[in-house]
């Protein structure tokens, strides 16, 4: 009777390892755009979510927020923040939401010339589904110019 117990060998090891890496390594790259996707359908809810603190603003003191109605103006988001949740406008507001990278490459835009506004962002992926977004220059702030472009803007 043989008393050698079966074992695997060290090369059948590195391959079920090989093969672990493989499969893991193509599983992260096909997340990385399922991820970019979800932070421009994130992006999305934030402009909504920001639409609807304007139109609280614009309910209580007949203008969206500006410097001198009746000029376009371009705001940073800063700035729009800082106006929106302060005390002073009584809106109570915590917080605006920013951009979930919190980097300069996609970074929240607000124009206005007091009566109307326009809220854009790039995105990080092209898709057709958003191509009903507002294009070109809109008081004052670009918003691309073309179909399938990775900015969008909506506007009241």
């Amino acid at each position: 009777m043989n008393k050698f117990k079966k074992a695997y060998t060290l090369i059948e090891m590195l391959m079920v390892v090989a093969i672990i890496g493989v499969l893991a390594s193509s599983i992260l790259i096909g997340l990385g755009s399922t991820r970019s996707k979800a932070r421009d359908t994130r992006r999305l809810t934030d402009l909504k979510s920001t639409q609807t603190a304007l139109e609280l603003y614009y309910s209580k003191y007949g203008v969206y927020p500006s410097r001198t109605p009746g000029t376009n103006e371009t705001w940073e988001w800063t700035e729009l923040t800082d106006v929106l949740t302060s005390d002073e406008t009584g809106l109570k507001l915590s917080k605006i939401p920013k951009d979930p990278l919190n980097n300069n490459e996609h970074k929240y835009m607000y124009a206005t010339d007091g009566q109307s506004y326009v809220l854009g962002v790039k995105l990080e992926t092209k898709d057709q589904a958003l191509d009903d977004d507002l294009d070109g220059t809109i008081l004052g702030m670009d918003c691309g110019d073309e179909l399938g472009d990775e900015i969008y803007c909506i506007s009241l």
